[in-house]
């Protein structure tokens, strides 16, 4: 399937950014393709033995600016093509798993509010981190292993809640939310964060993302 992202500026189904708790791990949401399985967790996503119906949410709304970090935990040779990701103004809530269409690109894409594109198979191998993030202007920038590469797609609206849209294409079979610690080194995310050693970063995540999502709605 071909490389496919919605120039569309359609509001989809919004979300009142005020009860978003920011400061929690970003993990999968509990509406994806049916060919998706999830770990305990929710850190992990995997595709089941198929090729399709395996489009899968954050369980919450992306910040501006707010970087999403993805490792590649297995891949295939048996397949072609890697990863499709991008944003979706779609609430997931708002949907049903059956009711997903079988890709991302073209099908999502060719909706307004659903904006995707498929990564280069080169940065797909097995372990690598991929992240990735929008700006104000709707550009959508991406990296490889703490490297920032440059600009993915643009043509983004920002002006609504934007979920991170992944779908677990072709050599890609198992991806997991990780973060990025100060140490350079990929940490898996979890919800149990001990509040006597997390507190005082947790509070200043939760402060900057608040900035940024006020500052976004500010009229």
């Amino acid at each position: 399937m071909g490389n496919h992202s919605s120039s569309h500026s359609g509001k989809g189904f919004s979300a009142d950014l005020t009860g978003v708790n920011t400061d929690w791990p970003i993990q999968f949401h509990d509406i994806h393709g049916d060919n998706v399985a999830l770990s305990h967790d929710k850190a992990r996503a995997r595709r089941a033995d198929s090729f399709c119906k395996s489009i899968c949410f954050s369980n919450r709304p992306i910040a501006i600016n707010e970087r999403v970090y993805l490792k590649f935990s297995q891949t295939s040779s048996s397949w072609s093509g890697v990863l499709r990701f991008g944003f979706t103004s779609l609430d997931p809530g708002s949907t049903q798993g059956p009711d997903l269409p079988r890709y991302a690109c073209p099908d999502m894409t060719n909706k307004p509010g659903n904006w995707a594109k498929a990564l280069g198979e080169r940065y797909a191998a097995i372990n690598n981190v991929l992240h990735f993030w929008y700006n104000r202007n709707g550009d959508v920038m991406f990296g490889i292993n703490g490297e920032d590469i440059g600009l993915f797609f643009t043509g983004v609206a920002t002006n609504t809640p934007l979920w991170a849209l992944m779908d677990i294409y072709g050599n890609t079979i198992e991806i997991e939310f990780v973060k990025f610690a100060s140490t350079h080194s990929f940490e898996v995310t979890a919800l149990n964060v001990s509040a006597s050693s997390d507190c005082s970063r947790i509070c200043a995540v939760k402060e900057f993302l608040g900035t940024l999502i006020m500052e976004h709605y500010r009229f």
